[in-house]
């Protein structure tokens, strides 16, 4: 039982983490860069990074509240 409560807590920190991370990643992230890789320029690899840090985040704060509450 306190296993499962620690590891909740663990994954609500990291999803507040995540987020904070997404959040800049998708707001200032690439901005007066150059570069990129290819046809997808530094901003656009941000975006990508930022989407997928969000939908991470997002399910690690999902799991952490189902592993206190459930």
């Amino acid at each position: 039982m306190r296993a499962t409560v620690a590891f909740g807590i663990l994954l609500i920190l990291i999803s507040f983490a995540t987020l904070s991370f997404a959040a800049y990643a998708l707001t200032r992230g690439g901005r007066g860069q150059r570069g990129g890789i290819g046809p997808i320029s530094e901003r656009g690899i941000h975006v990508i990074a930022g989407i997928r840090m969000l939908l991470i985040g997002i399910a690690s704060l999902v799991a952490g509240l189902y592993l206190l509450l459930g």
